[in-house]
């Protein structure tokens, strides 16, 4: 998003007055508003739809997605509820059908004693007939809605891995596409799983032979997704390596100077960070904010970096 800051600081710019100053930056605001309000939509679209399709309850109508979601949980919850009934049913006419069992074997039954074990019997085998399927259901029902959300999440951050890669210019796009798509496949069947990061969270890790994959270049920290997506393009030969690529779980101490001229801001997790980033590195450069060279690095080292594709912050 353009601010006033941003906007002061190019030397093209200088000359506007405060009110089109005010007026580009509500602009850019109303722009960038609708912009992330349409990949919200779709991206809550997205997890409706698998929401419906692992667990066959479909969304009423506007309903939100945080409501459709909380309403579907709580109906497995309410199953969960039914299967710890019958649970507690099973366990109750089990220990009754042993003790009419125990009165039989010592042959102190009468008519209504075998009476009432012939029942205790029929009722334990319907209700322990219903608690398997209810359960059988329950489970599978379970485990799909907790497979749709894990894919959701490994999909959100497969989109992040992308970002910011740079591909030989010798590659058209529709070459580029197609083998980033595969890149992308086969890093999905590395075995992916939340791992406890030791800090009380959960952290994305891939698996291999029942162990961690983990990166020689960051002292063994398990290879985030966009390693080993900039991992598999590199070794097709296809990926643009004049910039190094850094995974996106610990942010630069200090952007970057590459041999192509650029400034690297990959490690920027956010667009407020990349511009931290990039006017320290421009400062350090000995450059004055606001001069024509200082606009010329500032812009490229945006584009370079493809950090317009960042979420704000």
């Amino acid at each position: 998003m353009l601010t006033a800051e941003l906007i002061r600081a190019n030397a093209t710019l200088a000359g506007l007055t405060d009110e089109q100053v005010s007026a580009l930056t509500e602009m850019s605001k109303n722009d960038e508003a609708s912009v992330i309000g349409t990949r919200i939509g779709e991206i809550y679209g997205g997890l409706d739809n698998d929401i419906q399709e692992a667990s066959g309850i479909a969304k009423n109508g506007t309903e939100k997605t945080y409501d459709y979601a909380k309403r579907v949980i709580g109906e497995m919850k309410a199953k969960a509820a039914s299967v710890d009934d019958l649970t507690s049913q099973v366990a109750v006419l089990t220990k009754e059908k042993e003790r009419l069992e125990g009165v039989v074997a010592k042959g102190g039954a009468d008519a209504e004693t075998k009476k009432q074990l012939a029942q205790a019997k029929t009722d334990l085998e319907n209700v322990t007939r219903q608690y398997t399927e209810l359960k059988a259901q329950f489970d599978t029902e379970k485990a799909s809605h907790e497979k749709a959300l894990f894919d959701v999440k490994l999909d959100n951050e497969m989109s992040r891995a992308t970002v910011g890669l740079k591909f030989k210019s010798a590659f058209p796009e529709s070459v580029t596409s197609v083998i980033l798509r595969q890149a992308i496949e086969k890093v999905k069947g590395m075995n992916p799983e939340y791992i406890d990061d030791g800090n009380g969270g959960k952290v994305l890790a891939f698996m291999q032979n029942g162990a961690v994959m983990r990166n020689p270049d960051t002292n063994l920290k398990p290879y985030t997704a966009t390693e080993l997506v900039a991992k598999e393009l590199t070794t097709m030969g296809v990926l643009d390596t004049g910039r190094k690529q850094i995974g996106t779980g610990t942010p630069l101490a200090q952007p970057i100077k590459t041999e192509g001229g650029s400034i690297d801001l990959s490690g920027a997790r956010t667009q407020v960070e990349a511009s931290d980033m990039l006017k320290k590195a421009l400062l350090s450069m000995g450059l004055t904010v606001g001069s024509n060279k200082y606009q010329e690095q500032y812009d490229a080292a945006w584009k370079d970096n493809n950090v317009a594709a960042l979420p704000l912050k």
